[in-house]
């Protein structure tokens, strides 16, 4: 059992740095005003380009930066649509996210069976030799690959960087009353610029883990509704970075446990009373096809829960988010 609960813990902390890494852009994205549904799409070319980087030069940290850089690239193209013409945020995103996954499934059929050397695990420096010892967590937590322990860096950073410094509560006010920051002589065109551009490096990172770290392999299609996932989960953390570490290990816990889900065993004994009912119904929701559906339905209760919140105006919402802003209209 020991043993199990050891390698449910690891892969849930590798499953939950793909979502920490894009659901800390999205926070941004989303803190300047922006909505980014074009993640998706980000992360798979992040995914294929620091695949692609990393079997041409042999070198993962290129690959890695590859993919950053790539997403920078796609996020460009939502930032000029929607900041620059003033584009529709949803359409723009929804289009990137669709072009994304066309232009991966073209030009990625040539490396599915290609294979890499991706980032290996390492152990946290000092220290980290005898931590691994703890039972249960200590593995999972202080032995990891060096990307996992970059998106945990990451978030006390992005919350310092939101909350504590002059640029990043700029990038706020931006997303708040882009009118009132502007008289205060905030530049909102840049500002909002920069806030795309952060989460689309964050969303190119996203997906050069998952080929590089997670898998290690390229796979068409490969991040699976991930980027959905994590802006389900910027709702869910109510744009807090804090916030999105805990939503995104409980989403790693469910996409862990389809991993598993064979070396689970809720099985009532024969003899039990209530047995014949409770066991076909446990056999079914343990399935793996089954188990495969609960990050996507967990993102349902999250959509679910936003509306009711909404409703009740306590989600805190940025406000000016989904709102081009024009200086000709004011």
């Amino acid at each position: 059992m020991v043993g199990f609960l050891a390698g449910l813990l690891d892969a849930t902390v590798q499953a939950a740095t793909v979502l920490i890494f894009a659901s800390l852009g999205e926070i941004i994205s989303e803190r300047g005003g922006v909505l980014n549904l074009g993640v998706e799409g980000m992360m798979l070319v992040g995914a294929l380009g620091g695949f692609v980087v990393t079997v041409i030069t042999g070198s993962y940290w290129l690959g890695f930066l590859a993919g950053i850089l790539l997403g920078v690239a796609m996020a460009s193209i939502h930032a000029f649509l929607t900041i620059s013409l003033k584009s529709n945020q949803v359409i723009s995103g929804i289009m990137l996210t669709l072009l994304g996954t066309g232009l991966t499934t073209f030009f990625g059929q040539q490396w599915v069976s290609k294979s890499i050397t991706g980032f290996p695990k390492v152990t946290v420096p000092i220290v980290g030799e005898y931590l691994v010892e703890i039972p249960i967590i200590g593995e999972a937590l202080f032995r990891s690959t060096v990307p996992d322990f970059i998106a945990l860096a990451m978030v006390p950073l992005v919350w310092f960087f939101l909350f504590r410094t002059n640029l990043g509560l700029e990038m706020i006010s931006v997303g708040e009353d882009p009118e009132t920051a502007d008289t205060m002589g905030v530049d909102v065109f840049k500002m909002r610029y920069l806030s795309v551009l952060l989460g689309g490096a964050f969303a190119g990172a996203a997906g050069a883990h998952l080929s590089l770290a997670y898998s290690q392999l390229w796979v068409p299609g490969m991040v699976a509704g991930r980027g959905w996932i994590a802006v389900a989960l910027v709702i869910f953390a109510q744009w807090r970075p804090e916030r999105a570490l805990v939503g995104a290990y409980l989403f790693g816990l469910l996409d862990a446990l389809q991993l598993r889900s064979q070396a689970i065993s809720l099985q009532l004994d024969p003899g039990t009373p209530l047995a014949e009912l409770v066991n076909p119904v446990l056999e079914f929701l343990m399935h793996p096809t089954i188990m495969a559906t609960y990050p996507y339905l967990a993102t349902i209760l999250v959509l679910v829960f936003t509306v009711v919140q909404l409703e009740n105006k306590q989600l805190g919402v940025p406000s000016a988010l989904l709102e081009p802003y024009s200086r000709e209209s004011d």
